[in-house]
C-alpha cells in the first residue's frame, strides 16, 4: 500500500465525519487505532470529528456525539474518514457532502480519502470511484449498482489506488487503518497498535468479507465444521471429492448434501473459493504466480486462471492491475 505521508514524524489530521446513524463502529474501531499511534511517544494522527452542520448527531446505536466543527472543504485537515452506516442513505443526495469528497483530493495534493463500510457509497456518489477498485459491505451489493463505473469487489476487505482507500465495513475499519499506519509508520508501530488493541496485524485486503475461516460456525455438524476447518487451514492439500468424504467419515453423496444444505455449494465450490481467497492474499504479498499456484492449492498457474475466471470473470494478470497495489 503506497504511502502520501510525511515520512519525518509530522503527525496527520483526520476529519471523520459523523451524522445521524452512523455506525458507531466504522468511527471508533479505525479513529482508536489511528489514536494508538505513537511514534518516539507522540501522536502520528490527530482525529477531528465534524458533521454537516455542525451539529450533534446520533449515531445509529443511540449514542449522542458532538462534533468538533462542520464538514468544510477549507478544512486543514490531511485525510477524510467517511464511516458508514444507514445515515449514507440520506446524505447520498446532498450536494455540499458530495461536493466536499469530489473536490477533496484536488485541493490536497497529499491528502487522502478514507470510507468504512457504506461510506464507499458516498465516494460513489461524489465521482471519485469511477474507474478504480472498491468494497463496501457486502449487504450493500443492490446498491453498488447503482455505480457501475466503479470497479466494485464486495469480496475484498480494503482496496487502495490513487490515495482513495475503502473498506467493508466494521471490524474491516481496523484492518484498513492498521494498514495505513503500517505505511506511514513501519511495521513496528503498526504491531504495537495491533498488540494494543489484540488484533491481527495484517489481514490482506485480498481475503475476503465473507470470512472462509468463520465457514465451518455456520453449520451445526460437528463432521462438518472440522472437515472445513481442515480445509481452510491447508487449501494446498488434495482436497478431491473422495478425500474430502473420507475426511469427514461420510459417503461422497452424503457430503454433497450437507454442503449444499449448509453453505449453499457442493463440496468442490467451497474448495475453490478457500482456494481463490487464500490466493489473492499470497498476491497481494506479491509472490510469483506459480508459488501462489503451488501454495494456494491450485497446482498450476492454468487451473488458477480457470478458477478467477470462473469467480471474477477476470484473469489473474487483470485482477492483479486491478486489485493489488
Amino acid at each position: 500500500m503506497a504511502s502520501n505521508t510525511d515520512k519525518t514524524g509530522k503527525s496527520r489530521t483526520i476529519d471523520v465525519l459523523i451524522f445521524d446513524d452512523v455506525n458507531l463502529l466504522d468511527v471508533s474501531g479505525p479513529v482508536q487505532a489511528f489514536d494508538t499511534a505513537l511514534a518516539n511517544g507522540q501522536k502520528r494522527y490527530n482525529v477531528r470529528y465534524v458533521s454537516v452542520d455542525g451539529g450533534p448527531v446520533r449515531a445509529g446505536c443511540g449514542m449522542r456525539l458532538m462534533p468538533d466543527a462542520s464538514l468544510s472543504s477549507d478544512s486543514n485537515s490531511d485525510d477524510l474518514l467517511i464511516p458508514g452506516g444507514t445515515g449514507v442513505d440520506v446524505l447520498i443526495p446532498n450536494g455540499v457532502v458530495c461536493g466536499v469528497i469530489a473536490d477533496y483530493l484536488d485541493r490536497k495534493p497529499e491528502g487522502r480519502v478514507i470510507s468504512i463500510c457504506s461510506g464507499a457509497l458516498l465516494l460513489a456518489a461524489a465521482g471519485v470511484l469511477d474507474g478504480r477498485p472498491a468494497t463496501t459491505h457486502w449487504s450493500r451489493l443492490a446498491e453498488t449498482k447503482q455505480y457501475d463505473r466503479v470497479l466494485w469487489d464486495l469480496d475484498q476487505i480494503c482496496t487502495e489506488q490513487d490515495r482513495i482507500f475503502t473498506s467493508a465495513g466494521v471490524t474491516t475499519g481496523i484492518d484498513l487503518a492498521l494498514s495505513i499506519i503500517r505505511s506511514d509508520c513501519g511495521t513496528e508501530v503498526a504491531l504495537a497498535v495491533a498488540r494494543e488493541l489484540v488484533v491481527q496485524l495484517r489481514r490482506t485486503g485480498g481475503q475476503s468479507q465473507y470470512a472462509m475461516h468463520l465457514a465451518g460456525q455456520f453449520t451445526k455438524d460437528d463432521a462438518l465444521t472440522r472437515l472445513i476447518e481442515q480445509v481452510v487451514a491447508a487449501p494446498h492439500l488434495d482436497w478431491s471429492l473422495e478425500t474430502l468424504a473420507q475426511t469427514a467419515g461420510m459417503n461422497p453423496r452424503t457430503l454433497t448434501r450437507r454442503f449444499k444444505r449448509d453453505l449453499q455449494e457442493n463440496p468442490g465450490q467451497f474448495v475453490e473459493r478457500v482456494r481463490i481467497d487464500h490466493a489473492r492474499g499470497l498476491l497481494a504479498d506479491k509472490l510469483p504466480l506459480k508459488d501462489v499456484a503451488r501454495l494456494s492449492g491450485f497446482g498450476d498457474i492454468q487451473r488458477m486462471r480457470r478458477a478467477f475466471q470462473r469467480r471474477f470473470g477476470v484473469n489473474v494478470s487483470d485482477y492483479v492491475s486491478s486489485f493489488v497495489t
